[in-house]
């Protein structure tokens, strides 16, 4: 009786969405559960998954970055215009990856030096990184074979024993961070921030380093998605990426607030929260299910998520409205 109470508790909500969504799809579309399309799920969820990693700690700290899907799509742009125009490789993606945090530090600049709202920084930033991207090309996708002949190429689209080298790869850079989260101050600095910024400035910590980091984080994963996909998905640099991700990474985020932590954004749920939406995406796109469902089902569950939220702050709160701490 105390593990089934246990496992029923709201913490562990969104693996039940989880099982729910493979039991329907396991009468609805069997063909869901072949290995190549399993395959294609744990791809999915690895890019998209790691767009969203830092914006994780953003929203943890109580504070909002929009700008996640044009910077990789900055990013992407960046790395496919030095790889077209004979640049080294790893050059081209360390100056994707330097494009990436140069917004991530102008994100931080105007929200701690000049205290503007993070909400209208990172829709300013936001702009800013899909002009640069559009000036690089017209505006258009710019193409970049040359990769297809590079031995990282072959590295990135590989697998290992079955299991795609992508998905390796930024399961390893989640349990990093799942260790900065739970085992460092910094990642105790940042959920304090999101839950009593005043004690945090009583305490003495620098608020603003805390804000830098997760900002540039945040803008850095971001960067670093576009180049994968530039990579796994596109073969391309694409200068539109905005208004496909936007959506999905703030639903994968507040999915992720459905466990462990409990109306809390964590690194845990964000990765649950990005095979969550893969899978719904893969099976309905199985079903023939057109556009328009698609957006509605993931525009319940980023509803779902958000009130699972609210939940969960509320939970969290006195009678008098003071925070208890878990």
């Amino acid at each position: 009786m105390n593990l089934l109470k246990k496992i029923v508790k709201a913490e562990f909500s969104l693996f039940w969405l989880i099982a729910g969504a493979l039991a329907f799809f396991a009468v609805a579309q069997p063909a869901f559960f072949s290995y190549y399309n399993l395959m294609n799920v744990l791809k999915n969820a690895s890019y998209m998954g790691l767009m969203v990693l830092g914006v994780t700690w953003v929203i943890a700290a109580n504070e909002m970055d929009c700008s996640f899907p044009d910077v990789a799509a900055c990013a992407s742009m960046v790395f496919a215009y030095l790889a077209v125009n004979g640049h080294n490789l790893w050059s081209a993606i360390g100056a994707a990856l330097l494009s990436g945090m140069a917004c991530g530090l102008l994100t931080s600049l105007l929200v701690v030096r000049f205290r503007y709202h993070s909400l209208i920084t990172t829709i300013a930033v936001s702009t800013i990184a899909k002009s640069v991207a559009a000036a690089i090309n017209g505006g258009m996708p710019l193409s970049a074979p040359v990769i297809k002949s590079a031995s990282m190429y072959r590295f990135i689209n590989g697998d290992v024993s079955g299991i795609p080298v992508i998905f390796i790869i930024v399961l390893a850079i989640y349990v990093v961070l799942f260790l900065i989260q739970e085992r460092t101050k910094y990642g105790q600095y940042v959920y304090a921030m999101g839950e009593n910024r005043q004690a945090v400035r009583e305490a003495g910590v620098k608020e603003g380093r805390i804000l830098t980091g997760i900002f540039v984080t945040s803008a850095f994963f971001a960067a670093l998605a576009g180049v994968l996909m530039v990579f796994v998905v596109y073969g391309s640099g694409q200068p539109k990426m905005g208004s496909s991700f936007f959506l999905d990474g703030f639903t994968v985020v507040f999915l992720g607030a459905m466990v462990l932590k409990l109306g809390k954004s964590n690194v845990v749920g964000t990765f649950l929260g990005g095979i969550m939406l893969a899978m719904i995406v893969n099976g309905l796109t199985l079903m023939g299910a057109n556009f328009a469902a698609s957006q509605f089902i993931k525009g319940l569950l980023l509803v779902v998520g958000i009130v699972m939220v609210a939940f969960g702050q509320k939970r969290r709160r006195g009678k008098a409205g003071v925070l208890k701490y878990e």
